[in-house]
């Protein structure tokens, strides 16, 4: 929807002063909680141990969430936390004493918070309920995935459902809104990574008041919202008296209420745990990236500015076929397009699952038997990941656009071992007897577009020859748009070389992650997306 310049105008006419109502909430069990969490984080990740750092990003993901969403705090929760930590005498026994204890703790008090709730999903769905009352136009901002959070509720029946027309999720969704009352939102005020919001919010206001829920010691950016064109500044860097490009002043005023009580609070102890976090992944080998969706499972990585090549399905398009940096001239609705292009024919490797074929139904027949005991024994093994029991369930479903399997190599190794097909051995298409996993592993890294080292090649900017043969094929590309996920074309037989191109459409972006080299540029499964979350 676009909205008329003259409406904001009128608005910030009519709205001279903006307010920012500030719910500041505390709770003894939650300080327990977070307090341990954060030392375990810390311990796990300095300890250098492959194992324990992927604890610790586990843990360092589930607090994050928590911090910044209004969770519903009872057995799942506490099951998450078990799924990456194992029971508490296997805790003390592998990490000693002391991360023993930390986790005890920590364990009872989600306990308690699962008796008692959480007081942040409380004050949210009571704003909900008090907005509705007084009929005041209001709108919820929170990422995609934080929205079943809110969702859920009212559940219960005290409250309507929330309609989908309530929630905006990105800067495009805000700039298409027109002005309203009120604006819902969890967590600080942040430009970058958990609970971020664009800093439009604060120096372009479309709404009269921001309603802000937060937990005790979630402090906002001191610089969220600065523009150099707003001056006027107050102490906590807040537009006061700003002066807008149009010549329109609004003034903020803030209100502080404080809920419940935390012991860390007494003593002014509580530690901002997102922008320690923040400076751990900084400290690591990691660089800036981007976040691009693909589809409902899955998502890409790029490095800031990233020349990416990819497609514009717009039939005006000048260059329909070219490179693109995310987030600028790469935008939603184009297509990546990911080359898997060889001079050597092995025999086509691709995500109809050939290999995929022989583990999955091993996988759905283990889970059919007892889920509980396949769950047990992929623990005992190694393979440390939140919600196990999900991620499993989403390992055994057919291939699509990717072949749905295990993110890490190692993981996956430890997978068919435990299905008993570690020693598998099958006939390679060059004829070679190799190990299923092996196979089986080249065959997901193919389908998520990965580079395989013998004979594939995968880059940002194809040369002359293959932007060209590109070009050839837009009849061919443009006959397939029909489908809402990915597809590939096959590059011509006449060309002397053999592959495919993939094609993956854009469904969103997202900014301020810090993401590892080696997992840039491949498909990943959404769920990993957080541990990289700034």
């Amino acid at each position: 929807m676009v909205v008329a310049i003259s409406e904001l105008f009128d608005f910030l006419d009519r709205s001279r002063t903006q307010s920012i109502e500030r719910y500041e909430m505390a709770s003894p069990d939650f300080g327990v909680l977070r307090r341990n969490l954060r030392q375990i984080i810390v311990s796990l990740r300095e300890s250098g141990d492959p194992q324990g750092v992927d604890i610790s990003d586990g843990l360092r993901t589930l607090l994050s969430e928590w911090l910044t969403v209004p969770a519903k705090f009872d057995e799942t929760t506490l099951e998450a936390m078990s799924d990456l930590m194992g029971q508490r005498e296997a805790v003390r026994k592998r990490w000693g004493a002391d991360v023993g204890a930390l986790f005890d703790d920590g364990l009872r008090a989600m306990e308690n918070l699962a008796s008692t709730g959480n007081p942040v999903r409380t004050q949210v769905a009571d704003i909900i309920r008090s907005l509705r009352a007084t009929g005041v136009d209001f709108k919820i901002y929170c990422h995609v995935r934080a929205r079943q959070h809110f969702n859920s509720l009212f559940d219960d029946g005290s409250g309507a459902p929330l309609a989908d027309g309530l929630f905006v999720h990105s800067i495009r969704d805000y700039r298409e809104l027109a002005p309203f009352d009120a604006l819902l939102k969890v967590g600080p005020l942040r430009a970058y990574g958990w609970g971020s919001a664009p800093d439009a919010l604060i120096n372009a206001p479309r709404f009269a008041r921001l309603e802000q829920v937060v937990w005790s010691g979630s402090r906002d950016e001191p610089d969220f919202g600065y523009d150099p064109v707003l001056v006027g500044y107050n102490s906590d860097h807040r537009p006061t008296d700003a002066i807008a490009k149009t010549g329109s002043k609004f003034n903020w005023v803030s209100r502080t209420t404080h809920y419940g009580e935390d012991p860390d609070a007494v003593h002014q102890n509580i530690p901002d745990e997102l922008e320690l976090f923040r400076q751990i992944i900084k400290g690591g080998e990691a660089r800036a990236a981007t976040l691009i969706q693909i589809d409902d499972d899955h998502v890409i990585f790029y490095p800031q500015y990233a020349q990416v090549l990819s497609f514009d399905p717009d039939p005006n398009a000048h260059q329909p076929i070219g490179s693109r940096i995310p987030g600028h001239t790469l935008t939603e609705g184009m297509f990546l397009i990911k080359p898997s292009i060889s001079n050597v024919n092995f025999g086509g490797l691709h995500a109809d699952g050939r290999y995929s074929n022989l583990w999955k139904p091993r996988l759905e027949s283990e889970i059919a038997s007892d889920m509980f005991d396949l769950v047990r024994r992929l623990k005992e093994s190694g393979i440390a990941l939140v919600s196990l029991r999900s991620l499993v369930h989403h390992w055994s479903r057919p291939p699509s656009t990717v072949i749905h399997a295990p993110q890490e190599k190692k993981h996956f190794k430890l997978l068919l071992e435990v299905l008993g097909l570690g020693d598998e051995a099958v006939l390679a298409p060059n004829g070679t007897v190799l190990p299923l996993w092996q196979l089986a592993w080249e065959e997901i890294r193919r389908s998520r577009g990965e580079a395989i080292q013998t004979g594939f090649l995968e880059r940002e900017i194809l040369d002359e020859e293959l932007t060209g043969m590109l070009i050839r094929l837009l009849p061919d590309i443009r006959g397939k748009l029909q489908t809402t996920a990915g597809f590939r074309v096959n590059v011509p037989a006449s060309s002397g070389m053999s592959g495919d191109f993939l094609f993956l459409r854009v469904c969103s972006m997202e900014k301020g992650f810090k993401v590892p080299e080696a997992k840039l540029k491949l498909v990943q499964d959404i769920g990993m997306a957080d541990r990289w979350r700034e």
